[in-house]
Order: structure tokens, then C-alpha cells, then sequence
């Protein structure tokens, strides 16, 4: 795997943190309740010195006995051959994503009015659930990961009328930050507050020293991608989750 790739993958694991993670030659099984494929899959940054085949079957023990589907995670940087392989197996394509980077040096960002804090708040957690309909089984585990997470991190909020309407967080690693859970109320939509949750989560990024932003967008999601690129973003590498 190309060194820049799993660079940012190391880093991905750290902002969005699975509940337990397991080590199997050279790939990484993460087990999160079924709670996003991130925390749910089977990345495989390093080669393997075992029989590939023999790999992917005893992922799939380990999972049915979390009750859980089988996911691998495959980027442009995967091992040759091991995408088709896993098309072979009856894997299916879901959710192409690109991870996209920004050189944060030399520039500068407008810090919008927001509420900013550098932990997790109830308020903050209230908003992202709300804002994302999430059920309170789903609350639990998304909750338990968002305070497992232990590099310095930011959470936005944005408030109208005593409504939060729009939050998003960051979370900085060795002069990287990460833009991740960015949502805007679908009334308010289509009215810069995206922009402005990002911005302003770059300018508090800047403060603290950081060189470098990415994020991660799906490729379908054709509005996130215009204003990522709007904000100076450019995509890096592409990945995607094979599911059986």
C-alpha cells in the first residue's frame, strides 16, 4: 500500500475509533454493534503473509459470531488482485468514497458564529443524533465511540433562534485534522451554514498548529463534494466497502 495511503487510513482509525479492534496479520478487524462500516470492516494496510483465501474465510467466523456481516474495506492502494478476489467471493460494491486533503499553509479561515468546544458535549451530542434520526440503540454506540476518541478534538455548533441547526466536529492528529459528522438541518439547508461549520472548524485547526485537512465524502453525494472543493479540497485516493 502506497505510504501516503495508509498514512491517512492510521489516521481515519483514530478519528473515528471503533469499540474493539482486532490484529491478523497485517489487517486491521474492527467491531462496532454494526454502527457505520468504518468501525465495522476489515482493512488490510499491511501484505499478508498468510493464504489470502484462508484470511477472508476466518473474517467471516469472526463476524457471524458478532452477528454481524462481513465488510472489507479496499482502496487504490489495496494489494493487487484482492478486490477481485472478493468479487469472486459473491462481495458487492457499496458506497464509494473519496478521501480528500487540503494544505492548510498560508491559509485562512473564517471562525463563523459558532459554539466551539474542545470536548464533547451533551448539547452537541443532542444535535448530531437529532439531526441524523438516530434511533437510541444506535445513540448508545455512536455515543461510547465519540468519547473514546483521544486526540485533541473539536465540536461545532451552530444556533438560530435557540435551535441548534447545524453541527460538525474535528479531530487533529500529528498536524492533521479531520472534518467529520457535518450536518445542517434540512430547512436550513442550501444557506452557507455547511461552509461555515467547516471554516470555522479550520480556523480553530490552523490555531492548533495544524498543516493538512482531509475528510472523507461519499461519491454520490454530489453537494458535500461541490463545497469541499469550493473550500480548496481535492481528492487523494478512493475506497470502498465490499459487503457479502
Amino acid at each position: 500500500m502506497d505510504e501516503q495511503i495508509r498514512l491517512f487510513e492510521e489516521l481515519t482509525f483514530n478519528s473515528h475509533p471503533a469499540l474493539q479492534t482486532q490484529f491478523y496479520d497485517g489487517w486491521f478487524i474492527r467491531y462496532s454493534g454494526g454502527y457505520t462500516n468504518r468501525a465495522n470492516s476489515v482493512s488490510t494496510l499491511w501484505p499478508s503473509t498468510l493464504d489470502v483465501n484462508a484470511k477472508i474465510e476466518e473474517c467471516e467466523k469472526r463476524y457471524a459470531r458478532q452477528s454481524l456481516p462481513c465488510v472489507f474495506k479496499v482502496t487504490d492502494g489495496s494489494e493487487p488482485g484482492f478486490d477481485r478476489m472478493l468479487e469472486e467471493r459473491g462481495y458487492r460494491i457499496v458506497t464509494p468514497t473519496d478521501l480528500m486533503t487540503l494544505d492548510l499553509r498560508g491559509r485562512q479561515f473564517a471562525r463563523g458564529d459558532c459554539v466551539i468546544t474542545d470536548h464533547v458535549t451533551r448539547e452537541w451530542l443532542d444535535t448530531y443524533f437529532t439531526l441524523e434520526n438516530y434511533p437510541e440503540p444506535k445513540r448508545v454506540i455512536a455515543e461510547q465511540m465519540l468519547r473514546s476518541i483521544r486526540n485533541e478534538a473539536r465540536y461545532c455548533r451552530i444556533v438560530k433562534d435557540g435551535q441548534s441547526i447545524a453541527c460538525a466536529s474535528a479531530v487533529l492528529e500529528r498536524g492533521y485534522v479531520t472534518l467529520v459528522n457535518v450536518i445542517v438541518n434540512e430547512a436550513y439547508r442550501g444557506r452557507g451554514y455547511g461552509r461555515q461549520l467547516c471554516e470555522s472548524l479550520l480556523s480553530e485547526a490552523i490555531k492548533a498548529d495544524a498543516h493538512t485537512a482531509y475528510l472523507q465524502v461519499v461519491q454520490s453525494n454530489s453537494t458535500a463534494v461541490r463545497l469541499y472543493e469550493k473550500i480548496g479540497f481535492c481528492k487523494l485516493y478512493s475506497y470502498w466497502y465490499r459487503v457479502k
